[in-house]
């Protein structure tokens, strides 16, 4: 596996305000690796500033192996793939014309099929679960080197939430790198391969997903919410 994106000692935060310290974390091709903590650990600024929509602070990130510093745009175009909290979705267009903006593989709707029978159906009239799918099938579609995905469990029941995680399984077994914000372990852990914890903007513990399972118990009693 090659590395997709590496930090080195990245400062993040917003003007004055560092929120993120001293962040180093890797993700390969093929590789699903969990950003793990409470709400309020840093975890969204994290993601945004290894999407490219922050400029860090001081630090280095390399992605595709080169240096880089540039805009999310122009990450994006080079295979960059973003699904924040908010579904990532238009709410105003159907969900075939979401997909069509997407202009990737038409294979995607094998992982949602129920997705066929509302193509015509605007987002905003999907339920919560719909709308994720519909999200995650749209950067799917595009079948992006690296995906960046901020809570795709947030709000969701657990039978929508195993369909997700399944198919960012299924991108990571292709080749995807995956880098996956979840604040439940449990969840995360389950379909990860790594995992990073962040505790008031710094990584507090690290390592494969078996490692960080044997103490889930105290990690979660520590630093991270309880599913």
């Amino acid at each position: 596996m090659s590395l997709v994106l590496e930090t080195r000692n990245i400062h993040a935060g917003y003007g004055d305000v560092t929120v993120v310290r001293d962040l180093n974390l890797s993700v390969a091709s093929g590789e699903i690796v969990a950003l793990l903590g409470r709400n309020g650990a840093g975890k969204t600024t994290a993601l945004l500033t290894l999407a490219g929509a922050l400029r860090p602070l001081s630090g280095d990130l390399d992605f595709l192996g080169a240096p880089d510093r540039s805009s999310l745009a122009a990450r994006a175009r080079r295979g960059l793939g973003l699904m924040t909290d908010d579904r990532s979705i238009f709410f105003g267009l159907t969900v075939r014309e979401n997909l069509r903006l997407a202009r990737g593989s038409d294979d995607v709707m094998s992982l949602f099929p129920e997705l066929e029978r509302l193509l015509d159906r605007p987002a905003g009239l999907l339920s919560g679960g719909e709308q994720q799918m519909l999200g995650l099938a749209s950067v799917l579609a595009r079948e992006p080197k690296l995906l960046l995905i901020d809570e795709l469990s947030f709000g969701l029941a657990p039978r929508i939430v195993q369909r997700l995680m399944t198919a960012v399984r299924q991108a990571a077994d292709r080749g995807t790198a995956v880098i996956l914000v979840e604040q439940f372990a449990r969840l995360a852990l389950d379909v990860a391969d790594r995992a990073y914890v962040l505790v008031n903007g710094r990584v507090s513990d690290e390592g494969t997903t078996d490692e960080l399972r044997a103490n889930i118990a105290e990690l979660e009693g520590k630093y991270l919410g309880v599913d």
